[in-house]
């Protein structure tokens, strides 16, 4: 049974949400670990023991990450967790293991590869699409042709979900945008041994299964 890391924080609201991983992890027949690390001699442990590493959701980035200054509509995180998040993604791509980005994560991500945020869509897009709302929700993304998304899920139309104000701006270093939103907005993004996704395919495992096998090796 494969064994994956997911990244966090220990705080209660991390654990709680953890569950809903675990669910999804679960239906590929792999186990998974909420932790975190606080210097590279962690991660680097982490990455020897677990298989691979979900970057999950939370809150926003600290602007200066990527070389902007705060928008008033943004809320930061635990500096904690941005540390985590990238040492872990270092760790883990040093090893040559998957790494799967949700969200946050998938912004995350893309800001530690040399990437850049909208940092509020309202502001970048217009229109734009409710990509804050309702994550029960459901919009529209188009897949690339000829990327590891699309070999997942099939090119072209599919239905996911939102949960963000935020997405990705400039892709970062060896990234290659896998989708889009009607209007625009980043929807997926995806490098070697890397898949960053802005939905929650752990809220949607009934068609996102896919997604999990890769993560997994299936």
């Amino acid at each position: 049974m494969k064994r994956i890391l997911i990244a966090g924080d220990i705080g209660e609201k991390d654990v709680k949400i953890s569950g809903t991983y675990l669910r999804a992890l679960r239906h590929v027949d792999a186990v998974g670990a909420l932790a975190f690390a606080d210097m590279p001699e962690d991660a680097k442990e982490y990455a020897a023991l677990f298989d691979a590493l979900i970057l999950p959701g939370g809150g926003d980035l600290p602007a200066e990450l990527f070389g902007q200054t705060l928008h008033p509509a943004c809320h930061l995180d635990n500096p904690a967790r941005d540390l985590s998040d990238r040492l872990l993604l270092e760790a883990f791509r040093g090893a040559g293991k998957r790494v799967l980005g949700i969200c946050r994560g998938c912004q995350a991500a893309n800001v530690f590869m040399g990437g850049t945020l909208h940092q509020h869509l309202p502001d970048a897009y217009n229109p734009v699409l409710w990509h804050s709302g309702n994550i029960t929700g459901r919009h529209t993304a188009t897949v690339e042709p000829d990327t590891l998304l699309a070999s997942l899920l099939g090119a072209g139309d599919i239905q996911v979900n939102s949960s963000h104000h935020q997405a990705i701006g400039k892709p970062g270093k060896e990234l290659k945008v896998a989708a889009y939103a009607p209007d625009g907005v980043i929807e997926a993004a995806e490098g070697k041994n890397l898949l960053l996704l802005q939905w929650h395919p752990e809220r949607m495992v009934d068609t996102m299964r896919p997604v999990f096998a890769w993560l997994v090796g299936a």
